[in-house]
């Protein structure tokens, strides 16, 4: 659904022609919301859906309950349409996970089929395609479940990353004629004050009917005159009671996507526990900069890269490497040890982030429920335990504040290429490389490093940026001494520059002809 363009590396972006009744969203990128799921009242997608919503992701796990109100819990389906976008160019593995039929199409083409056969039991299958960064492909999704437990998931492994469920960000919901935008899968409504009881109307007593005659006379009943006086008065009517103020109504949590628009996520923060305004530090942590200027947390304090991974949690990688926060060994009791491992989609590696006043937050793993906790070192450090609304369960999310600057003192004698000004030094370098750059207003950017062969060694992602100056290190030590062309892409402008890693001692390959930089 995109026009013919230019992605990472020069490579042509084409989208597939929108089709009838379709039109392609207007959101940016990484600004997706989900995709439009139509759901069925029967196995086989046959008919008008019952309902149409946009949800977040395919991550359902509904067993033996209702997908939706007014759905069967057994024999229903539910077909998800939209658009799918890549954050890099490279190989994308989609994973399916499900309890009964799914059959997977991106840009029209089916790559997966498992609609038959899947028994009892979750089934998984998986299939690989290949898009370039920022393209948008049409993607669908189609489920049936015939009776039992019911369970759909849509993964995908990125390239140079783990397994993950679709993140909301790169999916886009149907939009256009004859298909009305759908609601949020999650509708949050204040509860209304319940109307006010309308008094009671008094009880007609009706007469008793008289004793039935008797052989024996019965006495007369003796009332005192006061008495039957009384019982001819008319009683007085109470004064009515005013009717109780009706109560406020509960105002709903905010939901996980309000979270992530408030804090600004995906994003780079440093996590600061309200005990002792300490930051979130694991043993293992990759080096962090020691510029007090690029954060407003204490100097060297770590900082985590907080993605969405689907279903309202995320997860933490720490900056600057590979490795996220996770409780160790899926421990669920409490005062259990964190730690940092390869992301792999554990349920001990997501973190549900939920806002309790004043600016801080909890966080709580999604296999234990239980929340992130700065323990002393007594209690055993970083751990995690059941909530308790305490102080060392509380954290402030401070996101990173780069501290952009024009490029000055050496970096003013370094050469320039391209109208974004693209400046890489030391070069030659052992590996560690600063890149420097000018945006002249807001723009997506990434870069690819490809060998002399012409394939991809490293790839970025694919984000929108702020105008002004931008500087990043990158990280090269671990290729082979040789030449090779990084590509800066902008916007629909790719520019390209020379980059040698020397090595003394190392062989080093043989620039390709005309390798200089060039735009």
């Amino acid at each position: 659904m995109l026009s013919t363009g230019t992605a990472l590396g020069g490579l042509p972006v084409s989208g597939p022609a929108a089709q009838p009744g379709t039109q392609a969203t207007t959101a940016g990128p990484g600004e997706g919301t989900g995709l439009t799921g139509s759901y069925f009242n029967n196995g086989s997608l046959a008919g008008t859906p019952l309902l149409r919503r946009v949800d977040a992701v395919v991550d359902f796990e509904w067993k033996t309950g209702i997908p939706a109100p007014g759905l069967r819990s057994d024999n229903f389906s539910v077909r998800w349409e939209g658009q799918i976008e890549a954050p890099a160019t490279g190989r994308y593995k989609f994973i399916t996970k499900s309890d009964d039929g799914v059959r997977l199409w991106v840009n029209g083409k089916q790559i997966l089929d498992n609609w038959n056969g899947q028994g009892s039991t979750t089934t998984s299958t998986s299939a690989e395609v290949s898009l370039a960064a920022g393209e948008r492909a049409t993607i669908k999704v189609e489920y049936y479940d015939q009776d039992g437990d019911a369970n759909v998931r849509l993964q995908w492994v990125r390239p140079g990353q783990g397994a993950q469920t679709v993140p909301s960000v790169y999916l886009y919901p149907l939009e256009g004629p004859g298909m009305p935008v759908a609601e949020k899968a999650t509708i949050i409504t204040a509860v209304a004050p319940e109307p006010e009881k309308p008094a009671k109307p008094a009880k007609a007593t009706a007469a008793k009917p008289a004793a039935p005659a008797t052989s024996k006379a019965a006495p007369a009943a003796k009332a005192p005159a006061t008495t039957a006086a009384k019982a001819a008065a008319p009683k007085p009517v109470a004064a009515a009671k005013p009717a109780p103020a009706p109560k406020p109504a509960k105002q709903a949590a905010p939901t996980a996507a309000e979270i992530s628009k408030a804090l600004n996520i995906p994003g780079v923060f440093t996590l600061m526990a309200r005990s002792d305004g300490k930051p979130l530090e694991v043993a293992g942590d990759a080096p962090v900069s020691k510029d007090p200027g690029l954060t407003s947390a204490p100097a060297g304090a770590p900082q985590w890269e907080i993605e969405e991974a689907g279903s309202g949690y995320y997860k933490l990688t720490v900056q600057g490497g590979r490795k996220v926060l996770e409780v160790l060994g899926s421990e669920t009791s409490n005062g259990a040890p964190l730690s940092l491992w390869p992301y792999y989609s554990g349920n001990n590696q997501l973190w549900k982030i939920e806002d309790v006043g004043e600016g801080y937050y909890k966080l709580t793993a999604k296999h234990s429920n239980k929340a992130l906790t700065a323990g002393t070192e007594e209690e055993g450090g970083l751990q995690q335990r059941r909530y308790g609304s305490r102080p060392t369960q509380q954290w402030k999310l401070e996101a990173a504040a780069p501290k952009e600057a024009a490029m000055a003192g050496p970096v003013a004698n370094v050469p320039v290429t391209g109208s974004n000004r693209l400046a890489v030094y030391p070069n030659p370098s052992s590996g560690m490389v600063q890149m420097a750059y000018q945006l002249g207003d807001a723009q997506p950017i990434g870069w690819v490093l490809y060998d002399q062969r012409g394939s991809a060694v490293r790839v970025s992602d694919y984000r929108r940026q702020q105008a002004g100056p931008h500087h990043q290190t990158l990280d090269f030590t671990g290729l082979p001494s040789g030449d090779y062309n990084l590509n800066l892409t902008v916007g629909g402008v790719t520019t390209r520059q020379l980059v040698s890693i020397r090595r003394p001692g190392a062989a080093t390959a043989e620039p390709e002809p005309g390798a200089e930089a060039s735009k």
